[in-house]
């Protein structure tokens, strides 16, 4: 009896220890997973010029990207990339987000999302410093690889000019072939003295809701702010002209 009732003690003394050891003993809290790429926040924008990017939300994984680390991670894995870009919002949820992979134009940075590039010195050139020379031979290259395109579309157009249709970045490839054959373009919106659109980018003098023309109440093409209605739309050659000037 009195060796069970010892037996029986000592098990009573261990159980007591070692709860008492987890409770003055917490798991450790989960640590931060180490930066794998390092990436630096440029001290530019990629806007106001042509650019190669791809769109990393349609890329097999991107689901589980929720960081900037994980998305240098992700983004430094897409062939050719120099950084990344992504949506302000973007570890909160707004889950839009680029691999770069070259720019024509090292911007302010308020004229693009934040760029982050994997190369430090390229990181800290400031706006309106020269781009890399392989980014200017791409961008030619493409350009130029739209030229048979561009004659195609003036030929089609006739007298009404090119109409472009795509994404931003497509037509803006297309319009600068199309500018280089001296083709012109067809008005795509309204002519009214309201409802600014494309005119907000290339007619000085507005406000946020509309152009400098829009201001004065004056009828103009809402897409490139002529105010000649029969003539052809200026939105493209006007926009070409003030990245010229940048």
């Amino acid at each position: 009896m009195n060796r069970l009732l010892t037996l029986g003690l000592l098990t009573g003394i261990l159980i007591a220890v070692a709860g008492y050891s987890q409770q003055s003993n917490p798991p450790l809290p989960p640590q931060p997973k180490s930066r794998t790429v390092d990436y630096f926040r440029a001290s530019h924008g990629y806007g106001d010029g042509l650019t190669e990017v791809v769109d990393l939300s349609q890329r097999e994984g991107f689901q589980a990207v929720k960081t900037l680390d994980d998305l240098a991670e992700f983004a430094s894995k897409v062939q050719g990339a120099v950084g990344f870009t992504a949506h302000p919002n973007f570890e909160r949820g707004t889950r839009h987000a680029h691999a770069v992979l070259w720019y024509t134009k090292l911007s302010s940075t308020r004229s693009s999302w934040a760029l982050h590039l994997f190369d430090k010195q390229e990181a800290q050139k400031p706006p309106g410093h020269a781009p890399k020379a392989a980014a200017l031979a791409a961008a030619e290259a493409k350009v130029s690889g739209k030229m048979d395109a561009a004659e195609k579309l003036i030929a089609a157009g006739g007298k009404n000019g090119v109409k472009l249709e795509g994404s931003f970045s497509e037509c803006e490839v297309l319009a600068l072939a199309v500018l280089r054959l001296g083709g012109s373009f067809e008005h795509q919106g309204k002519f009214t003295t309201g409802a600014c659109v494309g005119c907000r980018t290339v007619a000085p003098g507005g406000t946020p809701s509309a152009c400098g023309i829009g201001v004065q109440k004056k009828t103009h093409w809402n897409c490139c702010g002529s105010t000649n209605e029969g003539g052809y739309c200026n939105f493209w050659k006007l926009l070409a002209s003030q990245r010229a000037d940048k």
